[in-house]
């Protein structure tokens, strides 16, 4: 009879472990690069898509000691920001085992892109930025 209980729960956690829905793998925290800076950013669920934001970053004040605040964004309510909280994409949604049909933000120009993501296994994402035929890549690694 343990056995058998033991059975049923394992088999009833792994079935809630992959009834999660496709488009909610890519949630969680990733280690990033930003400008030769240590980064952790957050996927998050957002008006009916996804969101990321950087949730850390390992140097958060410039070589005179004032803060890394977002100071190229074309939104100047935004420009105080400090780095360590820019959102970095918006609006993407999933489909078809890519997240799309958003914008992803570079803080070091103040330019918005189109922006695809990719999951090449459950720890590796492809964040790609968009612009016309171009492309340019960058890989993050899942921590949590």
């Amino acid at each position: 009879m343990k056995r058998f209980l033991f059975l049923a729960i394992t088999l009833l956690l792994a079935a809630i472990t992959f009834a999660q829905p496709a488009a909610d793998r890519i949630l969680g925290t990733y280690k990033a690069k930003f400008d030769k800076n240590d980064a952790k950013v957050k996927v998050f669920r957002h008006d009916g898509g996804y969101q990321m934001q950087i949730c850390w970053l390992r140097v958060t004040h410039n070589p005179d000691g004032t803060l890394k605040t977002d100071a190229k964004n074309p939104d100047k309510g935004k420009r105080s920001t400090p780095m360590s909280e820019v959102v970095l994409v918006e609006h993407v949604t999933y489909e078809n085992g890519i997240w799309k049909n958003g914008h992803i933000y570079d803080p070091k120009s103040g330019k918005t892109y189109k922006v695809e993501l990719r999951l090449s296994d459950d720890n590796k994402l492809e964040v790609r930025g968009i612009v016309g035929p171009f492309h340019k890549s960058f890989y993050w690694t899942k921590i949590q």
